[in-house]
């Protein structure tokens, strides 16, 4: 139970800083999608239990095949690009009560944060160094358990925080207009297009 629980808190703590995935889950929430942006925060949060494990058990290798690391990349820029223009340069769509969300396509939004999370490789690197830290410091006992739990916890610890994230939009958005809402969509829209321009030069670079 204390691996778990130091994992949710470096979890969610790790997940504060903003970035494509909180920028991802912000809009989701902006546009009364809070349900496709907890999943794409789920998304997100399968992938840092599946790194910490590999972490925690001692696999380093995860994301090492070159073709399939620039297959992730590509896909990303294409989603961000995509979804900045039409953030960016078209209007909203109304939101309206629909069944959507719980149809079988819904689960494209938990790909699509897995898809967010594996653009990003650093990731594998800094649960390699969390990994490190507890086994090194021995702040965790060395056993299958607490790696097992540890894990869980951070997988756990980062949902925890989009869907903190998520309420926080939707507390947020009662005190704003619509005008001011599709302002600040817009902007996020913005943002994504900056972002797809630096992957672009990374990409090629």
């Amino acid at each position: 139970m204390i691996a778990f629980i130091i994992g949710f808190v470096i979890g969610f703590f790790s997940s504060l800083p903003i970035g494509p995935i909180n920028i991802a889950v912000m809009m989701k929430g902006l546009s009364n999608k809070t349900a496709q942006g907890l999943m794409i925060g789920a998304g997100s949060g399968w992938m840092d239990f599946v790194y910490c494990a590999a972490a925690m058990f001692g696999i380093s290798s995860l994301n090492s095949n070159p073709k399939v690391d620039l297959i992730f990349k590509i896909a990303s820029l294409a989603i961000f690009l995509i979804i900045g223009i039409k953030t960016t340069f078209f209007k909203p769509a109304e939101a309206r009560p629909s069944r959507s969300e719980e149809s079988p396509g819904f689960k494209r939004y938990f790909l699509f944060g897995i898809i967010l999370y594996l653009s990003n490789p650093s990731f594998i690197a800094y649960w390699i160094t969390v990994a490190g830290i507890i086994h090194g410091y021995h702040i965790l006992a060395e056993s299958a358990y607490n790696n097992l739990f540890f894990a869980l916890g951070t997988g756990v610890g980062t949902t925890a925080w989009f869907f903190t994230l998520l309420e926080l939009v939707e507390k947020q958005k009662m005190r704003l207009d619509k005008q001011k809402i599709e302002k600040i969509t817009r902007a996020f829209g913005i943002v994504l297009l900056i972002i797809s321009v630096i992957m672009g030069y990374k990409l090629i670079s």
